[in-house]
């Protein structure tokens, strides 16, 4: 008989024994079987060697030794949980995971709002643009860096329907860029 006792937290003993799960796994495959055979004979060919291939798992688990692997990883499982639960060390350094992640995403947009802020007062006209709302872009509100629309896209003014049917118009500067790095 392989007894392994684990440790004592105040008088819960946590023991493995082999020869508590030979029983209980035999069992549970026995009832496995039993059920993939009715299976088979209800619902057909698939269903009852699926239910079969379950069946056999607790008997291979035993037969491989997992069955101890099984109850250690538990038992540290539980042991860690329980400790995780109960520490108000372990909530304060929660408290602080979550105070950081909201503390990134905040700093990410403030560092891009001022990212804008300096291009804008950058632009060459000195007159600074407040930055545009959320959800809406900065020609959508009529004010862009360099004035109105139509100096921020010469391109764009009086197309109309144009722009929509030829897809591959603006893509110049791209194509000159992979030009000049050998990718054409």
């Amino acid at each position: 008989m392989d007894d392994v006792r684990g440790k004592s937290d105040g008088g819960a003993c946590l023991m493995y024994d082999n020869a508590t799960w030979f029983p209980i796994c035999a069992g549970l495959s026995a009832v496995g079987v039993v059920a993939a055979f009715f299976a088979f004979r209800r619902k057909g060919v698939a269903s009852g060697l699926r239910l079969l291939g379950w069946a056999v798992l607790p008997m291979a688990i035993y037969l491989t030794g997992m069955v101890r692997l099984l109850w250690t990883i538990g038992q540290a499982l539980v042991q860690w949980v329980s400790g995780f639960v109960f520490s108000p060390f372990v909530w304060t350094g929660l408290a602080l995971f979550a105070f950081a992640a909201l503390v990134f995403p905040v700093a990410a947009r403030l560092r891009r709002r001022q990212a804008g802020a300096a291009g804008a007062s950058a632009s060459g006209d000195g007159a600074t643009t407040p930055l545009p709302k959320q959800g809406e872009t900065a020609t959508a509100a009529g004010k862009t860096r360099g004035g109105d629309k139509a100096k921020a896209n010469p391109k764009a003014v009086g197309k109309g329907t144009q722009q929509a049917a030829n897809p591959m118009e603006g893509m110049e500067d791209i194509e000159e860029i992979l030009k000049r790095r050998g990718i054409s």
